[in-house]
């Protein structure tokens, strides 16, 4: 139980990164040029792209997380892949795409996954986030391809 603990805390410092708007950098408040993180096509802000490694590692926190912490954190992961979702649709929009079938089924997992985590505990509750991360994971890598196109 001691490992909860910092397992909790390691999730809410991950998470933090992963939710919320991304600040302008210092150096283009300052008037310098900004960064060219997360853009793509012709200059195009992609804010989605600049969440990508922080929700990895994320996801990678909670496939190996203990049933414990993964039943507190339930309620937060959902809103957090809510956002993230969100934000990649409006990606998609921005650059006037539409999602394909492979990705629609894949959301739509993904969505699925977000009404079943809330009802489980213990192992069905560890076996079933691993999957769900595999399908971020899976959604992740499509979605930085379509916006480095």
């Amino acid at each position: 139980m001691r490992h909860v603990g910092s397992i909790l805390l390691g999730l809410s410092v991950v998470g933090a990164a992963c939710g919320g708007e991304p600040r302008p950098s210092a150096e283009s408040q300052a008037g310098q040029q900004p960064s060219t993180d997360g853009m793509s096509m012709a200059g195009m802000q992609m804010p989605s792209l600049d969440r990508l490694p922080a929700l990895r590692a994320y996801l990678d926190t909670l496939a190996s997380a203990e049933p414990a912490v993964l039943a507190l954190q339930a309620a937060d992961h959902g809103a957090r892949i809510e956002q993230m979702l969100a934000a990649m649709n409006r990606d998609m929009k921005a650059m006037n795409m539409t999602a394909d079938v492979a990705w629609r089924a894949l959301e739509d997992s993904v969505r699925a996954d977000l009404q079943r985590i809330p009802q489980l505990s213990g192992e069905e509750l560890v076996l079933l986030m691993r999957a769900h991360a595999g399908r971020m994971r899976r959604l992740l890598q499509m979605h930085e391809a379509m916006m480095k196109m």
